[in-house]
């Protein structure tokens, strides 16, 4: 990395907490013989883009998991802010706020990845965190394509008797080919972001954003027992699927 890169400190923070409504313990449940987080953890360290990982839990045996893959559980997030009510954002303050005051940790960047994000690849991480320092952006994130089917001009609405049209008639009919289509952008598999400009917005995404493209199936996230059974094939089939 440029030397303006390894002079700058870069926190990796993984959320995890320890209830979970559609997978039980989903963040310690064995996916390829490993706790789901360890999958994380593992690219994370293996990246070698974070100065030091953090994982925010209310959880004791996912803090244990955590400290024996490497990682730090420098405090236990209060019950309060542990249910699946709780926004993302209030997560990753309280974890900011705790290392500034109790430890006067102030990193110049965050990289903020989920549990439920284990293909999630090392060279996506540094890749993602480069396009940010180069292009001097506030944010950076992983990006996939956003598939013809899915696309904004082509879904459909139920209007109140519970018939379906065209959301975007009009750009519906001028866009008749999958050619034709701009491209437009989901959200990927990580975030990477400035401290203070996450500080002065409330944003994991703030300021002036720029995007990886990557490998769609990098970016799966399991959030359902369906999503568990593709990931536990694409894992059976990947060397490392947390590589």
């Amino acid at each position: 990395m440029a030397d303006r890169q390894r002079r700058s400190s870069a926190l990796g923070l993984v959320p995890a907490r320890g209830g979970s409504r559609t997978i039980p313990r989903k963040n310690v449940r064995l996916l390829a013989g490993r706790p789901l987080i360890e999958h994380v953890l593992g690219a994370i360290t293996a990246s070698g883009a974070a100065d030091r990982i953090v994982v925010s839990t209310d959880d004791e045996e996912i803090a244990a998991v955590a400290r024996s893959a490497g990682a730090e559980t420098p405090f236990l997030r209060p019950a309060e802010l542990a249910g699946d009510d709780v926004p993302g954002i209030v997560i990753v303050e309280h974890a900011l706020e705790w290392l500034a005051a109790e430890e006067g940790y102030e990193p110049e960047f965050v990289l903020l990845v989920q549990p439920t994000e284990p293909f999630v690849r090392p060279e996506q991480i540094r890749a993602a965190f480069e396009l940010l320092v180069e292009r001097g952006a506030d944010s950076a994130i992983t990006t996939v394509e956003v598939p013809r089917n899915f696309h904004p001009f082509h879904v459909r609405v139920a209007d109140g008797e519970g018939f379906l049209r065209f959301d975007r008639p009009d750009d519906h009919a001028a866009h008749p080919t999958r050619q034709s289509d701009p491209p437009r952008y989901a959200f990927g598999n990580l975030y990477w972001f400035r401290r203070e400009a996450f500080l002065a917005e409330r944003q994991v995404e703030p300021g002036r954003r720029v995007g990886l493209p990557i490998d769609p199936l990098s970016a799966l996230d399991l959030n359902t027992e369906e999503d568990w059974r593709l990931a536990e094939l694409l894992a059976a089939h990947a060397d490392d699927p947390a590589r």
